[in-house]
């Protein structure tokens, strides 16, 4: 199962993670952020819903081992921060070669923010909201395992400005796909649905 969200504080109550506590926490999309409190506030708001969270940070595993440290998780959760630099560890890791195998042995995956645009079909109109040049990325393809772009945070006045720009310059080259704060996507048994 696949659930990507906006703010997945908002959602919690929403969904279902049958029963499952032990959350490998990847950070990794905050790396270049010089404020990274959101992720504390984000690991404490799981302990506090009585969650076993650590991290696995991406830039410390690859590839086999990386896949052995996920087998310890029943939950991996994919921090929101800029999407081109997830991307980027996601693919240095090897994590997006290993992830279908992952989602085979029952792990659930959560993505947040970025970490849900990087499980559409391209980052690339993300350009507008987030600093695509904090990466080395040349190919902005996202793992795919939804047909659209998944833009988060709609009618959040934050990112208001950013949301129709992008609505302008890409509706016609991608399927976009709007998300409030309040709003997922699960993908489950090739069923997916918006909650």
């Amino acid at each position: 199962m696949i659930i990507l969200v906006s703010k997945f504080d908002v959602i919690f109550d929403k969904i279902d993670l049958k029963g499952k506590k032990k959350i490998a926490f990847i950070p990794n999309a905050k790396d270049k952020h010089v404020d990274k409190s959101g992720l504390e506030k984000t690991r404490l708001f799981f302990k506090q819903k009585g969650f076993i969270v650590n991290d696995v940070n991406l830039n410390d595993f690859k590839n086999q081992d990386l896949y052995k440290e996920f087998l310890k998780y029943e939950i991996i959760y994919i921090a929101g921060g800029n999407c081109f630099v997830l991307l980027e560890k996601i693919r240095k890791s090897g994590f997006d070669k290993i992830i279908t195998n992952l989602l085979n042995k029952g792990i659930i995956i959560i993505g947040e923010s970025a970490g849900a645009c990087v499980m559409g079909k391209s980052i690339e109109p993300i350009k507008l909201i987030d600093d695509f040049k904090a990466s080395k990325l040349k190919n902005y393809e996202g793992l795919g395992f939804v047909n659209f772009v998944f833009i988060p945070h709609y009618k959040n006045p934050k990112y208001d400005m950013d949301i129709t720009k992008i609505e302008h310059e890409y509706r016609k080259k991608f399927k976009l796909t709007k998300f409030t704060d309040d709003e997922c996507v699960i993908l489950e048994n090739s069923n997916i649905r918006k909650i």
